[in-house]
């Protein structure tokens, strides 16, 4: 009988990876409870989890990204490829097809990048890559590449509003419960 070594490395992926299992699990339970509360006629949107998204897939939005994909929203990605049913579209591989909601999100950053990030401390030049954005284009989350100057990876814009994340994780469970966590509002 063969046994294989697991490094630590290996170990903290799996482990990472089991609890991103939870959390997307304990989001959509929240997102469905919320949906069947409802009425028929309320207006919660209905949630959507999808197929994961494929390696060759994953690495092509990577290309479009222009910087690598944070382990989280990676694994995110590997469960779900995007998720529908928050006030903002968890976006996907499948969303940056034309016609899709990364056209949307396209716009909002747009939007961003015109009315000067500086002020929250997002320097000229970086790289922001939209990972969620809502119907009306006034919030969106993108994933940033602070070049080392910063830990954190995502940034949470709109109608006032700034929040930075660590992690993809960091931001799902702040959309599950705010009070979960306490981003920074500037970097």
């Amino acid at each position: 009988m063969l046994t294989c070594d697991v490094t630590s490395e290996e170990k903290v992926m799996r482990s990472c990876a089991v609890q991103m299992r939870e959390l997307v699990g304990q989001i959509t339970a929240t997102l469905v409870k919320e949906y069947f509360a409802d009425s028929p006629m309320g207006d919660s949107p209905r949630p959507e989890i999808r197929p994961p998204a494929e390696p060759r897939a994953l690495a092509e939005l990577e290309r479009r990204a222009g910087q690598s994909l944070e382990a989280g929203y990676r694994q995110f990605l590997s469960l779900t490829d995007g998720l529908e049913g928050f006030p903002l579209m968890l976006l996907g591989c499948q969303d940056w097809e034309p016609g899709g909601w990364g056209e949307v999100a396209e716009e909002f950053r747009e939007t961003i990048l015109d009315s000067g990030p500086e002020d929250v401390g997002v320097l000229p030049g970086t790289p922001l890559f939209p990972v969620a954005v809502n119907a009306d284009r006034s919030n969106g989350i993108f994933l940033i590449d602070t070049a080392g100057f910063a830990e954190e990876r995502f940034w949470w814009t709109g109608e006032g509003d700034s929040f930075f994340f660590v992690g993809f994780a960091d931001v799902l469970a702040f959309l599950n419960d705010a009070g979960s966590c306490d981003p920074r509002e500037s970097l």
